[in-house]
């Protein structure tokens, strides 16, 4: 009997592996199918929003092409900055009601692109400084530990003598 349960176990194994990657029973492929026929019926009614938001996360874009980082961290910061400064723009429109004439009325304001933009602009900040100053704090780090553990190397000379608080290697120690 217990043979039986341990030999079902293998065969379930791969079942569940297929429906974790999507390849089951065309499950991704309906998913898909149906999330497209949905889209399809919703662009009408959002693309005002559709288009705002194409224009305005052109930073975005230009990062996404740009990055050559695997990970595309780079492009993260400037998208995640990009969109909160688009956001007070949608619901603006939304506000407004989507259509064509308020998308553009939007999109003529300078100071609307200086929003947009300049928020891109503290991503790419963001970017630019944040590993700096991490670099920066781990030196000032590591000269503080180098700091302290020189004052408890005299120390120890103070306490022990010379000849216990040693910076030789362990090799020349036994050796001697």
């Amino acid at each position: 009997m217990a043979d039986a349960k341990e030999e079902a176990k293998p065969a379930a194994a791969p079942a569940a592996d297929a429906k974790k990657d999507g390849k089951g029973k065309g499950g991704g492929k309906a998913k898909f199918i149906l999330f497209m026929i949905m889209f399809g019926f919703a662009v009408p009614f959002i693309m005002p929003t559709l288009i705002l938001v194409l224009v305005g996360m052109i930073p975005t874009i230009i990062a996404l092409v740009t990055d050559s980082d695997r990970n595309k961290s780079s492009t993260a910061a400037i998208g995640a900055m990009n969109c909160a400064g688009l956001t007070p723009f949608i619901i603006d429109l939304w506000v407004k009601g989507q259509s064509m004439p308020a998308v553009l009325d939007i999109l003529r304001v300078p100071g609307n692109w200086l929003v947009i933009l300049g928020a891109s602009a503290i991503g790419q900040l963001i970017v630019f400084a944040v590993p700096q100053a991490m670099t920066a704090l781990t030196l000032v780090r590591a000269e503080i530990r180098l700091k302290t553990l020189k004052h408890n190397l005299e120390q120890l000379k103070t306490t022990w003598g010379p000849e216990v608080a040693t910076t030789k290697p362990l090799d020349k120690i036994v050796k001697e």
